[in-house]
């Protein structure tokens, strides 16, 4: 519809409106007794009267004294049919003041029409909802992608597929909480707003307390209040919750998303690998009911047991050096070699990462555990007792996608210490990535922290991956958008 038409078409819409107040009839009625709900129709006798359903028109034709719409509501879509002879000269005649977008309500009996199909005889409507601008062309529902984002609810509207996808999150995030729970996981709520952003690599978003009069950080993790809680003899926790990183945007990265983060006392790395396989195994197969999907072109399978692949190993044998036992110029000569995008002036952590993400992670296919990162990488996770330059941390990659990070976590509050100061050189150097120091926490570590196994997760992404869909916004019903 072009652009013309659509304001001729709002004018005509308007000025049915207009008409009808005339008439002391309310486009916009309050409230409507339903009977059954479509997808509740579709299993009932033929010949069942009384029938009350209510939705949004999703095509009509009129023919004569006949009349055809498809009516949708939130649980499938049914044809309903206008008969003169049923309704009367009058009533019939007001068809005529409903359009494509309307909600109405309908009541009626189930019959089939002479091509098979189900449908309501109405022998009673009321108009419900005026709809004054046309939904998006009829038979194609709304294709393009920016305006599927920005105009999420007419995406809903037309695409059945979108609807049906959503349905599915809400399941998948049921099915996460239910999994944790059935664990003795404690839900938890803790503060979106930060004096000191914590708990993840990342750059935060800064906003005014204006009654305080004092600046805080939208948080970037859940995992620093989340220990406290472990400090005050929780057990084992999780929250899932909205987090916030002031960084790019990607078919993999928002920078507003959903987090899980859970932390169990007295288990470490090992334990985590064990519950992690199980618990995605779990909400894979009761949200989809199978462990297979296909994603970006890979057809994967959750099955267990997962590979596990160590991290320096993995990159020596792509490269060649051991970087634990590389000198920096020997990893930023393998950076440049193997021609990886990044500022060489991040410290040599983050020149690490950027190299086996570049070299390792991409060729990691099936559900696979990355484990033993280099302390360097590893800011807030425990030490290997054979390897001090390791850290007992384990990241889960599916197509060269990380979907998970859990390690056990450092109680040592004098290491915690030494480690945010180093973080804080980085950030004074230019990282804007890099951690701040946390005083309070480190403070908490000192009251104790029994041995913890901790994991976050994106469930954005995971329900991207699982889901079989190539960009996350297509997962987050209202995404950020750049404005026109």
């Amino acid at each position: 519809m072009t652009n013309d038409q659509d304001i001729n078409e709002r004018k005509t819409r308007q000025n049915i409106v207009k008409n009808l107040q005339q008439q002391g009839i309310d486009p916009y009625p309050s409230q409507y007794t339903r009977s059954h709900q479509i997808d509740e129709v579709l299993l009932l006798q033929l010949g069942t009267k009384n029938i009350k359903v209510a939705g949004r028109i999703m095509t009509i034709r009129i023919m004569g004294k006949l009349a055809f719409a498809n009516l949708q509501d939130g649980s499938g879509t049914i044809q309903i049919a206008f008969k003169q002879d049923t309704l009367g000269k009058e009533e019939f005649k007001f068809i005529k003041n409903l359009n494509r977008g309307d909600f109405i309500g309908v009541s009626g009996k189930l019959f089939k029409t002479q091509k098979g199909e189900l449908t309501i005889e109405v022998n009673k409507y009321k108009l419900l909802t005026k709809a004054l601008r046309p939904l998006p062309e009829k038979w194609h529902g709304l294709k393009d992608q920016e305006l599927r984002f920005r105009k999420r609810y007419l995406d809903l509207i037309t695409n059945p597929e979108t609807r049906k996808l959503f349905i599915s999150r809400s399941k998948f995030i049921k099915n996460v909480r239910q999994y944790l729970d059935d664990k003795k996981f404690l839900e938890v709520e803790i503060p979106s707003l930060e004096a000191v952003p914590g708990g993840a690599d990342a750059q935060p978003f800064i906003t005014h307390h204006e009654t305080l009069d004092i600046d805080l950080y939208l948080r970037i993790s859940l995992e620093l209040h989340l220990k406290r809680l472990m400090i005050g003899g929780f057990e084992k926790v999780f929250e899932i919750g909205k987090v916030f990183r002031n960084e790019g945007m990607s078919t993999q990265h928002l920078q507003e998303f959903t987090m899980l983060e859970f932390y169990s006392a007295y288990d470490d790395y090992n334990d985590l690998m064990k519950f992690v396989e199980s618990f995605y195994v779990d909400i894979m197969k009761k949200t989809f009911g199978t462990l297979k999907c296909d994603f970006v072109g890979h057809k994967i399978d959750f099955k267990k047991p997962w590979e596990k692949v160590d991290y320096v190993q993995a990159i020596k044998k792509e490269t060649g050096i051991d970087v634990v036992k590389a000198s920096d110029e020997e990893i930023i000569d393998a950076i440049k070699k193997h021609n990886v995008k990044t500022d060489i002036k991040l410290g040599r952590g983050r020149l690490i990462d950027q190299l086996y993400k570049k070299v390792v992670r991409t060729k990691l296919i099936q559900p696979t555990f990355v484990i033993n990162l280099p302390v360097s990488v590893s800011p807030l996770a425990k030490r290997s007792q054979e390897n001090p330059d390791i850290a007992e941390r384990m990241v889960v990659v599916v197509a060269g996608v990380e979907i998970g990070n859990g390690f056990s976590e450092l109680n040592d509050p004098q290491d915690q210490k030494q480690r945010f100061e180093e973080q804080v050189k980085l950030r004074k150097a230019g990282d804007k990535e890099a951690q701040m120091m946390d005083e309070d926490f480190i403070e908490a570590l000192e009251y104790g922290m029994p041995p913890t196994a901790g994991f976050g997760i994106g469930l954005d992404r995971l329900f991207m991956v699982m889901a079989g869909v190539d960009s996350i916004r297509e997962v987050v019903l209202f995404p950020t958008m750049k404005e026109k």
